[in-house]
């Protein structure tokens, strides 16, 4: 292209801009009276349903409420907790425990608050092994419980409702005992598993041993005429003047941490019992039987098979 044809073009385009803004121009100026009369022309405004009217406002009650008092924990009438103030705690040196009182407990090797320690131990379990009865393959396990008063006669997939039980397996074995391995020895063991229905624990029992619990029991005497009980952590004993309840169970040494609350005290006595024997002198507790003294025999024919 030729360096004339360029400028007539460069000319033709600037010709055509100058135009665009000419008519721009133009076209903003002729509008200028119209855009006046909007900005002072005044838009009548029309509102339409009822009138505004100010909600009323219900007065508020003028009664207080109260708070209800703070109920007390599992652990004993005087852990009270409020929602900003725990108790105050304390530590017994003598109890080796936390409590609410402050330290002033004594250790006591007779009676006290009218509880006189017999014995402290481990719970046994709720169903023990006693044997079986039958041949190879056709066992029928033996069981004793304090809460059934007959012997219980019961196959593989038998369920124990009032225990809460159900045997998985029951086996019996050759089991070698002893440690020294020139001269080994050997015995005959029966075997139980069982489940627990409410927590699905499994449990297995042994013939030659009692199946002890995790729970400790203390064996307590209220007085003189009356017979010995059981008692567990928590338990509660009442008499004419106080409240007792059993704190703490422990076995080595052996002693029960005791508290009592009574009419007209603020704050519960804390005592610490421990077994005392003839000679007036605290004892230890008496060591756990681990086997049966002697193998019961079972006579079948007084025996009745629960077949429930």
């Amino acid at each position: 292209m030729s360096a004339l044809a360029k400028i007539q073009i460069e000319r033709l385009v600037f010709g055509l801009a100058m135009l665009g803004v000419l008519a721009s121009g133009t076209w903003w100026w002729r509008q200028q009276p119209k855009l006046r009369a909007l900005r002072h022309q005044q838009a009548p405004v029309s509102l339409s349903g009822e009138n505004y009217l100010a909600a009323k406002f219900r007065p508020l009650d003028g009664a207080s409420a109260a708070w209800a008092s703070p109920a007390a924990q599992s652990h004993g009438p005087g852990w009270v907790y409020e929602v900003f103030t725990p108790p105050v705690i304390y530590y017994h040196a003598a109890a080796r425990s936390f409590a609410v009182t402050p330290p002033s407990t004594s250790v006591e090797g007779g009676g006290v608050f009218g509880l006189e320690l017999l014995d402290v131990k481990w719970e046994l379990y709720r169903l023990q092994l006693l044997g079986y009865v039958g041949e190879q393959g056709d066992y029928l396990a033996a069981f004793v419980s304090s809460r059934v008063p007959q012997t219980l006669l019961a196959r593989t997939g038998k369920r124990f409702a009032d225990l809460g039980l159900v045997l998985k397996e029951f086996t019996v074995r050759k089991v070698k005992v002893g440690d020294d391995p020139a001269f080994p020895a050997y015995d005959i063991a029966a075997v139980a598993i069982l489940q627990d229905e409410a927590t699905g624990e499994v449990v297995s029992l042994d013939d030659r041993v009692r199946k002890y619990t995790n729970t400790p029991l203390a064996v307590l005497r209220l007085d003189a005429k009356s017979q010995p009980r059981e008692a567990r952590e928590g338990d509660v004993f009442h008499d004419k003047t106080a409240t007792l309840r059993i704190e703490r169970i422990q076995l080595d040494p052996p002693e029960v941490v005791v508290a009592r609350l009574g009419a007209g005290l603020t704050e519960p006595e804390i005592r610490v019992l421990r077994p005392v024997g003839g000679d007036g002198v605290a004892r230890d507790a008496t060591p756990v039987e681990k086997r049966f003294r002697q193998r019961a025999g079972i006579d079948v024919a007084t025996v009745k098979e629960d077949r429930r």
